[in-house]
C-alpha cells in the first residue's frame, strides 16, 4: 500500500514527476552537449536523477495500461526513429566533442518487456503451465543472446559487414547496449514487482543500485539514490491527462536543438 499520508494530503502525481524527470533532464542534456564551454558537473549531476523516475513510471503505466503490447510497440517504434534520426544529425552536423548516444527509449522498452515476460513466468508457475514456463525464461535469456553474438560480430567482421550489423542493432533494443543496460532494466521490474508494497520497500531496489555503482567507482552515477525523494512523495494518482505524446516528442526534440546549438558555437 502506498503512504495513506501522502495520498490524503497531497504528494505527487505521475504527471508531475514526470515534469520534475524532464527538467531534471535538460539539465543533464545542457552539461553533455555544452560541458566544453564551461557549463558545470553539477548540472549532469541533477540528471542522475532522470533515470529512476522514468523507470518507476514506466513500471505504473505497465501496471494501468489496457495494451500492453501497443505500450511495447510505441517504445520500440519510438527507439527506432531515434536511432536513424540521431545517426542523420550527426552525419549532417559533426562534432567531434559530443556523440549522440542518448536513447532511453530501448531501455523502457525492455523494462516492459521483461515486465511482460515476468508476468507470463508467473502465470505459467501459477497455472503449472510448462509450456509458458519455458517460453518466458527463454524469451527473457535471447536478448542476452543476441547481445553477445553482435557485439562479437561487430568487432571481428570487415567494416563493411559491421555497417550491416549496425542496421541490425537501431532495430533491436539490445540489453548489453541499450543506456543503462542491465541495471536499469532489473531497477524498472524491480519497481513493478514491488508496486504493491509500501513506498520505502519498492524503493529499496534503487538504494541497492545506488550502493552498488557507489561501490563499483561510479560515484556521480550513486547520486542517483536521491531520486528515493521525489518517489517516496508519489500519491498514486496520474495528474494532468491529455499529454500522453508529450514526452515522445520533447525529448528527442530538445537533444538534437541542444546539439544542433553546441555545433553552431563550436564548429
Amino acid at each position: 500500500m502506498e503512504n495513506t499520508m501522502i495520498k490524503k494530503y497531497g504528494g505527487l502525481t505521475s504527471f508531475q514527476l514526470k515534469i520534475l524527470g524532464i527538467i531534471l533532464m535538460v539539465f543533464d542534456h545542457i552539461h553533455q552537449m555544452f560541458y566544453m564551454n564551461g557549463i558545470p558537473l553539477w548540472f549532469t549531476g541533477l540528471g542522475r536523477l532522470v533515470a529512476p523516475i522514468f523507470l518507476f513510471l514506466l513500471a505504473e503505466g505497465f501496471y494501468y495500461t489496457r495494451n500492453k503490447k501497443k505500450y511495447m510497440a510505441r517504445l520500440w517504434i519510438a527507439y527506432v526513429l531515434m536511432a536513424l534520426a540521431s545517426n542523420l544529425i550527426q552525419k549532417a552536423f559533426p562534432l567531434d566533442s559530443v556523440m549522440l548516444m542518448n536513447s532511453i527509449f530501448g531501455t523502457l522498452f525492455l523494462g516492459l518487456y521483461y515486465m511482460y515476460m515476468v508476468d507470463l513466468l508467473k502465470f505459467g508457475i501459477k497455472e503449472k503451465n510448462a509450456k509458458k514456463i519455458v517460453l518466458s525464461v527463454v524469451a527473457m535469456v535471447i536478448p542476452y543472446l543476441i547481445s553477445f553474438i553482435l557485439m562479437f560480430m561487430f568487432f571481428s567482421t570487415s567494416p563493411e559487414n559491421s555497417i550491416f550489423l549496425q542496421a541490425i542493432m537501431v532495430l533491436l533494443p539490445l540489453p548489453l547496449l541499450v543506456e543503462g543496460g542491465t541495471l536499469w532494466i532489473v531497477l524498472a521490474v524491480a519497481f513493478y514487482l514491488l508496486r504493491d508494497k509500501k513506498i520505502w520497500i519498492r524503493l529499496m531496489p534503487l538504494v541497492l543500485v545506488s550502493i552498488l555503482v557507489f561501490v563499483t567507482g561510479n560515484k556521480l552515477q550513486s547520486l542517483m539514490i536521491f531520486a528515493a525523494i521525489p518517489l517516496a512523495m508519489y500519491n498514486g494518482k496520474p495528474g494532468r491527462k491529455g499529454a500522453k505524446y508529450f514526452f515522445y516528442i520533447f525529448y528527442p526534440a530538445h537533444i538534437y536543438f541542444l546539439y544542433i546549438i553546441s555545433y553552431v558555437i563550436n564548429k
